[in-house]
């Protein structure tokens, strides 16, 4: 039997889980469900799960505030979520296991398939250790042939769309040469929009370019209006006339410009 713990805010999700859980997943012993952060980290504390189903939005606190907040983390996680792109994002990319709401029995069922791998507390805390980073000390994980790349963001310059391919511009902060290293991932641009535009520093110029503004040289207000970044491609970066307003706009609100 897998004991387990379910916690969502939302009665009518956190019932529709229980019941589906009842009905086709009998080796699933619900010990306590929980609406709130606080009641759920005494639970957790004292009945010890071996799986808790954890929502992600749960006003005024997280599901990464309970993680914080219980004494041991010996437990899997299955994060359940209708929303939050940023934190699915980060869930993703620390490679915990997350069921979209409204939850069906499939989705469910290759969730508890997957909660097998007993790997769940190294993966909690590399997420936690992330999140508590400054948004722009935060890794991003980029994957290609050769295997997993690690980066700070704010070492990204930019990304460049190429329909469902994705390249990154990287500064190289071991190397002392001017030209950023280039990463073509097999993701499209809006895998990581999300993720990325969450972090403050980055905006969407283009429909092919998201640039980080910590890394802008040069704003040309002539031929459309284009930008000049560091990664000293030569490539110009054209910011869309639609888009122009909302970026100057970004601008000011980080107090770039005036």
């Amino acid at each position: 039997m897998i004991k387990a713990i379910i916690v969502d805010d939302d009665a009518r999700h956190l019932e529709s889980l229980v019941a589906l859980l009842n009905e086709d997943f009998k080796h699933v012993e619900i010990l306590a469900t929980s609406t709130s952060v606080p009641d759920a980290a005494m639970k957790i504390d004292t009945l010890k799960p071996q799986l808790v189903f954890l929502d992600i939005e749960m006003s005024p606190y997280t599901g990464f505030d309970l993680l914080e907040m219980v004494n041991e983390r010996d437990f899997e996680v299955i994060f359940t979520t209708s929303y939050n792109h940023y934190a699915v994002q980060a869930i993703k990319e620390s490679a915990l296991d997350f069921i979209e709401k409204p939850i069906d029995r499939q989705a469910l069922s290759d969730a508890l398939q997957r909660y097998r791998e007993k790997e769940g507390k190294l993966k909690m805390q590399n997420l936690l250790s992330n999140f508590k980073r400054d948004n722009e000390a935060q890794i991003i994980v980029l994957t290609d042939t050769d295997g997993l790349h690690f980066y700070e963001l704010r070492n990204i310059v930019r990304c460049k769309s190429d329909n469902s391919y994705t390249t990154f511009y990287i500064l190289d902060k071991d190397s002392k040469a001017s030209a950023a290293i280039k990463m073509l991932v097999s993701k499209p641009i809006s895998y990581f929009e999300d993720f990325l535009v969450g972090k403050g520093i980055f905006f969407r110029v283009h429909n092919q370019h998201l640039v980080n503004i910590n890394h802008i040289v040069k704003y040309v207000r002539y031929d459309g209006g284009y930008l000049v970044m560091a990664d000293h491609s030569g490539e110009s970066i054209p910011v869309a006339r639609s888009r122009k307003d909302d970026f100057m706009g970004f601008l000011r609100s980080k107090g770039i410009i005036l």
